[in-house]
């Protein structure tokens, strides 16, 4: 039986680009020293103050001196460590400001090879993953910079998804790394790219047999989903497959870690109170969670581990949530799971102190109201905006009209696209809002697309010449995208009607409320070309939690299918709480789920990070482009 489950990542304790930045950083200062016998004054001086966080001095003190600095070569150099303590300091705007000022011929190639290399730090900065790997191969992979470039490559395919070519290009510089703690961050690494890959993916793409290296890590990976809730099994196997990949890397300190922090954690609480509305509004939506607690609960492989569930009734009101906590406390339950309604769970963090643990099923927006020991987890359909902005963006578009529905959801649900993509630099150009009780959506399309411009200038230039003209509309030519938030029965709809009004080019991103969550390439056919993100429960059909989906469609076949994502948040909410006192320490950075990838911010928040998808001939088909990479860049074995 296979389990899905955290996995090693201590670089998500911070954000991954933020750790990448920082280590090339430092890679890239020692890299350009190599030349040089001994550190000068300043560079001693710069070092000291980036020790102490302060960067931005740093990046003065290089500039002071490259201004004092006679010889061109010399200059340029202080110049390049300048944007190297900015772009370490995240001060991005400065560092490229700087270079953009800089000669576009440098001295020599290795100065020009820095000089690429910040510009593709900067790139990954912005998101903009393609830029950077065109920069990183204008430079000698065997160079003097090898390890920065595996570095920044690893991190340009991780914003590509090509989560394969990502760890691979991280196996390549676990080889260059000399100190101790470098080498077990970038193996963290190693292990939480390949953890974004499926089960079906880790098989596939393991070709090279033992003892590669990177073959090793993919097996490794497979082992410890498949006995993530019994560490002893998994410390039973690892000789033997230490026997199959003699001195792998992961063998000296990277397994010791895994087991220890395995043995420590995973272990559930005796009691464990699950708080839910089984009654009136939310109830439907209740008892798809609970079901997916139950589902997960049944699925431990050693039944002595299961705690006492205990389900509670929560009410329709915040006081009688309220209570519920109270009597489960009262009852001994060491940790809750619930409630559901936000304003239950609003109620909770206002208290001055909850007695024991709880991972509440909803979120409350306001910062002011953190709570330690509460954890906050849903499904918000914000997070699914963000996610598909920043799809977008590292695509390279950087113009879109939206379209939306005319009701509250729509609005709370464009506000985070927006919010996100105007961060990101990107331009709305116009925001249509559609009536979703109607079909014909041609009009608010049309006006989008400035055809009745097109078309008042063809009537102006026919009464001006006094004769028919042959005429096909055109339409606006600066937009990039769409982004449509619509149901799928709208989505079926609206997308034959952009290609009707001449934006059949035109790419569609969209949020996951675009698919059923159960493929159907009859009725989906008209979606084809639109990219929308989702939690991996709707979208992985071939991982190791196959047995549950079957599960839920035997026992409730008829509400299977309206509420499987429920059924996988309830699946995730139990799954978790054995590790949330354990989550961003020691070896748990993150937590691979159905829900998706899940990490815990400082706030007591559960985020969550998507797969990605397009619909071909009526059916998902994941962005990730692993298994052709794989083909298409073969490599002899890394050694």
């Amino acid at each position: 039986m296979q389990l899905s489950g955290f996995y090693p990542a201590t670089v998500l304790r911070h954000a991954l680009t933020a750790l990448l930045l920082s280590t090339f950083i430092a890679g890239c200062s020692s890299s350009t020293q190599r030349s040089v016998a001994t550190v000068t004054p300043v560079q001693q001086q710069a070092r000291e103050l980036e020790a102490s966080g302060n960067y931005t001095g740093a990046a003065r003190l290089y500039i002071s001196a490259a201004s004092r600095a006679t010889v061109g070569q010399q200059q340029q150099s202080l110049q390049l460590q300048a944007v190297s303590s900015l772009i370490r300091g995240k001060d991005f705007a400065n560092a490229r400001r700087l270079l953009d000022e800089m000669p576009p011929a440098l001295a020599n190639s290795d100065l020009q090879q820095h000089f690429s290399i910040n510009r593709a730090a900067i790139a990954l900065a912005d998101q903009h993953p393609l830029e950077a790997l065109a920069l990183l191969d204008e430079i000698p992979a065997d160079g003097a910079y090898a390890a920065e470039i595996h570095r920044l490559r690893a991190e340009a395919y991780h914003q590509e998804f090509r989560y394969y070519l990502s760890a691979r290009e991280r196996v390549q510089l676990d080889l260059l790394l000399t100190d101790p703690e470098a080498r077990l961050d970038n193996q963290f690494a190693i292990w939480e790219t390949l953890n974004r890959l499926t089960d079906a993916e880790l098989q596939q793409l393991r070709t090279a047999p033992p003892p590669d290296p990177l073959s090793g890590w993919m097996e490794l990976v497979e082992l410890s989903r498949l006995y993530l809730q019994q560490p002893d099994a998994l410390a039973e196997v690892t000789p033997h497959w230490q026997q199959r990949y003699p001195g792998h890397p992961a063998t000296q300190a990277f397994i010791p870690r895994l087991l220890e922090s395995m043995s420590l954690a995973g272990q559930a609480p005796a009691h464990i109170a699950l708080l839910l509305p089984l009654n009136g509004k939310l109830a439907d939506a209740a008892s798809a969670i609970r079901d997916g607690v139950l589902a997960a609960y049944y699925d431990t492989p050693d039944t002595s581990l299961q705690p006492h569930l205990q389900i509670i009734d929560s009410g329709d009101t915040a006081a009688s949530a309220l209570a519920a906590y109270q009597q489960a406390v009262v009852d001994g339950a060491q940790f809750v799971i619930g409630p559901l309604r936000k304003e239950a769970v609003q109620a909770l963090a206002l208290q001055p102190q909850l007695a024991v643990p709880v991972l509440a099923l909803n979120q409350v927006e306001d910062p002011a109201l953190f709570v330690p020991s509460l954890y906050q987890f849903g499904l918000a359909p914000e997070d699914e905006a963000r996610e598909v902005a920043r799809l977008a963006w590292r695509e390279g578009y950087t113009r879109t009209i939206a379209l939306l529905p005319e009701s509250e959801w729509g609005e709370r649900v464009y506000a985070a696209f927006a919010g996100e993509w105007q961060m990101l630099g990107g331009e709305i150009l116009d925001a249509r809002r559609y009536d979703n009780s109607k079909t014909d959506h041609g009009k608010i399309i049309s006006d989008s697309l400035h055809l009745d411009s097109s078309k008042a200038r063809h009537q102006q230039l026919t009464r001006q010449l006094g004769m028919a003209l042959e005429f096909a509309p055109r339409r606006r030519g600066d937009v990039d995208f769409f982004f449509l938030i619509a149901s799928p029965n709208q989505a079926r709809l609206i997308r034959p009607q952009l290609r009707f009004y001449r934006a059949t080019t035109l790419p569609v991103y969209a949020t996951s409320r675009v698919y059923s969550g159960q493929p159907n390439a009859a009725q989906d056919s008209d979606m084809n070309g639109i990219v929308f993100c989702d939690m991996p429960w709707t979208l992985d059909k071939d991982s190791n939690w196959q047995h549950l989906q079957q599960t839920m469609t035997d026992f409730w076949p008829v509400t299977a299918n309206r509420y499987a994502r429920l059924y996988a948040l309830g699946i995730d909410a139990y799954r978790l709480v054995p590790y949330l006192g354990h989550a961003n320490t020691g070896m748990f950075g993150a937590y691979r789920g159905v829900t998706g990838n899940l990490t815990l911010t400082s706030q007591g928040l559960v985020s969550r990070t998507l797969r990605c998808a397009e619909f071909v001939h009526g059916v998902p088909m994941l962005l990730e482009q692993d298994s052709v990479d794989a083909t298409r860049e073969a490599e002899p074995a890394i050694r």
